[in-house]
């Protein structure tokens, strides 16, 4: 026992039992996901529901989930839910539950699940938003190659019409070509673009410019300018040039960007000598990975689709159509309220949607992107899907754009954002932006244009980041909305697992990282339920030129005092050596251990790290417990930099 006044201990369990004061996380259902949510047509899938539940001073009583409607009528019970190590449960008492079910659907359709969490004293339940979990149909073995030669044939005879029609007559003529085909259902002409409905389900796009042809035409030292006093930096030095259509005229900007970034004065990019990845390689499993880069240059073709009457921008890869697989089926074929993640185009590879980059794509390092393509701006639904996953930056185009614009452009932009003479000021985004002079591809005086399409180089940032600079530094992930990991290194000691990011106490946002068990209220010495040892999390980072303060907040629960059960934040070296302490046992004041207590608010820490301009160093947070059986959790959100 840790003390020695039964006295004292003996009113401190009396204490738990009468304690309902008020308790800070908050109660309901968070994070609730089904995995996986995707199967085929008569073919058993084992489906996991996870769902994290607001502790509420722990006063859960009942976790359930059900089978329901659309709009979330329960239709049948699926199963309790459990926070044990059993049923497909993870990690025991992280107040993550979970139970297991199997789908075996007959005909393609939609299932819906519902998570439920009750809590003792409160006549309310709590609930999950609905979950879809779709059944697909397996497609033909050849019927995206199929569908793209279709959809190329159409795009040849629409180039030949374009020798004795107009660019209108011709657009209508391939239109008309289009919808004679007997394996198409339906299809749009919009713009430049005709949306295609297979009889199959699935979608395919046609661009309607023309024909190709040739167009004319790293650091750490110190900017001479002063940084912007709100810079923003990548969240790493990884450089993907992606160009799945490398041949002329679609070779200038990759090649402008690998000399120029191998160049940088201000920032030293990786590779130093960068590479470009070029027609199949610039595939979509590449295009999952856009997340490990903290900059990716595209340069490709683009288009604008119409599907059951909504507009998606789309963007070409070089996966030729002849590729399938279970994922790509599943990709190709929309839902009932979702559409296609994938499409066929006349150049016989698949495109994507915004949608592909939402369930597909990892999580993204504050990364910038310049979307070379046509019409990847023309709204800001593939900029949505990117910012969700974490981009900061994105340049594109409005409408279809001529190779010689895009490239003239990407030059202005790129030149000023990444110096190669030290004497040269390095701008950011917005200033980059401000400085392009012509900004509409073509001459468009009365509604018309003439030279061009009249497309717009448009700038798109997370609110804040208009002052994205190339330059070394800055903390990625500091407000953990990615719900992972993104740009931490976590552990524990003795098998500690409970490094988490939680949704149920945030500071902002919907998410915030923790540390430390929390399932059960104090009920004496119990080894069980308390681990032994620290748990940690922790960045390295190079602090900006401009940067003077670190700062970050955090809310801690507990049943101990900080006698015994602490959390601390400092400054360290990336040898682990302490340069700054910033908290220090942070916790529950005095001796009286055993009763619930918590910060009350959240706690603003901040701290001067302006000596260490230039240098990395690591922020690095630690949560002791001592293994009596007083559980504790401490979280942690907006780790920042001004």
């Amino acid at each position: 026992m840790k003390g020695t006044n039964f006295r004292r201990f003996f009113l401190a369990i009396f204490l738990v039992v009468i304690f309902v004061g008020s308790a800070f996380a908050d109660k309901g259902v968070f994070n609730a996901k089904v995995t996986p949510d995707e199967a085929f047509v008569n073919e058993p899938t084992t489906v996991t529901v996870t769902a994290e539940i607001g502790s509420e001073n722990l006063y859960i009583s009942s976790v359930r989930a059900y089978k329901t409607t659309a709009d979330g009528k329960p239709i049948a019970f699926l199963g309790q839910m459990y926070d044990d190590g059993t049923h497909g449960d993870a990690i025991e008492a992280d107040t993550i539950f979970t139970m297991q079910f199997t789908v075996n659907e007959p005909v393609k359709s939609t299932i819906y699940v519902r998570v439920t969490a009750a809590y003792r004293r409160d006549r309310n339940r709590y609930l999950s938003p609905v979950m879809k979990i779709n059944i697909f149909e397996h497609l033909a073995p050849d019927a995206p190659a199929e569908h793209a030669n279709t959809l190329n044939n159409v795009k040849q005879n629409f180039n030949s019409y374009l020798t004795t029609m107009t660019p209108e007559d011709a657009k209508q003529k391939a239109l008309e070509d289009v919808l004679n085909d007997p394996y198409v259902s339906d299809a749009t002409l919009s713009g430049n673009t005709i949306s295609v409905q297979f009889t199959d389900g699935t979608w395919g796009m046609i661009t309607l410019e023309d024909p190709d042809v040739p167009s004319e035409g790293a650091g750490n030292a110190i900017p001479p300018n002063e940084l912007p006093s709100n810079a923003k930096y990548p969240g790493n030095d990884n450089l993907l040039i992606f160009a799945p259509f490398y041949s002329a005229p679609k070779t200038e900007i990759p090649n402008y960007a690998k000399n120029r970034f191998a160049n940088s004065v201000f920032m030293e990019f990786t590779l130093n000598s960068p590479a470009i990845t070029k027609d199949s390689a610039a595939s979509l499993e590449n295009v999952k990975s856009w997340g490990d880069f903290g900059t990716v240059i595209l340069n490709g073709h683009g288009g604008y689709i119409t599907i059951k009457g909504h507009k998606y921008v789309a963007i070409a890869t070089g996966t030729p159509t002849t590729q399938t697989n279970d994922e790509i089926e599943k990709d190709l074929q929309p839902t009932d309220d979702s559409p296609p993640r994938i499409i066929t185009t006349d150049k016989k590879v698949y495109a994507f949607l915004p949608s592909y980059i939402t369930k597909r794509a990892k999580p993204m390092k504050n990364t910038f992107f310049w979307l070379g393509a046509c019409d990847t701006l023309k709204d800001s639904s593939m900029w949505d899907a990117l910012r969700s996953k974490g981009a900061k930056v994105a340049f594109g185009f409005t409408k279809t754009v001529e190779p010689s614009f895009d490239y003239d452009k990407f030059k202005e932009v790129i030149n000023k954002m990444v110096p190669t003479d030290e004497n040269d000021d390095l701008l950011s985004a917005k200033e980059a932006y401000d400085a392009v002079g012509d900004k509409i591809d073509g001459w468009c005086p009365f509604g018309f244009c003439i030279g061009g399409e009249g497309a717009k180089l448009e700038l798109k940032t997370a609110p804040g980041w208009e002052d994205f600079v190339f330059f070394e530094g800055g903390l990625i992930n500091g407000d953990f909305e990615t719900g992972d990991w993104t740009g931490w290194v976590h552990g524990g000691e003795n098998g500690q697992v409970w490094q988490k990011i939680l949704g149920a106490h945030v500071h902002n946002g919907s998410e915030a990282a923790s540390l430390g068990r929390w399932d059960t209220s104090f009920h004496g010495y119990d080894p069980t339920a308390e681990p032994y040892g620290y748990e940690w999390f922790y960045q390295d980072f190079v602090v900006p030129d401009n940067v003077t303060y670190l700062k970050f907040n955090w809310w801690l629960e507990t049943y101990d005092t900080a006698v015994w059960d602490w959390f601390d934040a400092y400054i360290k070296d990336t040898n682990g050596n302490t340069l700054i302490t910033i908290v220090n046992h942070g916790g529950k004041p005095g001796t009286n251990y055993g009763p619930y207590w918590n910060t009350g608010s959240w706690r603003e820490e901040s701290v001067d790290i302006s000596a260490y301009r230039g240098q990395k160093i690591r922020i690095y947070f630690d949560q002791r417990l001592d293994g009596f059986g007083d559980q504790q959790r401490v979280y942690v959100d907006d780790v920042r930099l001004e």
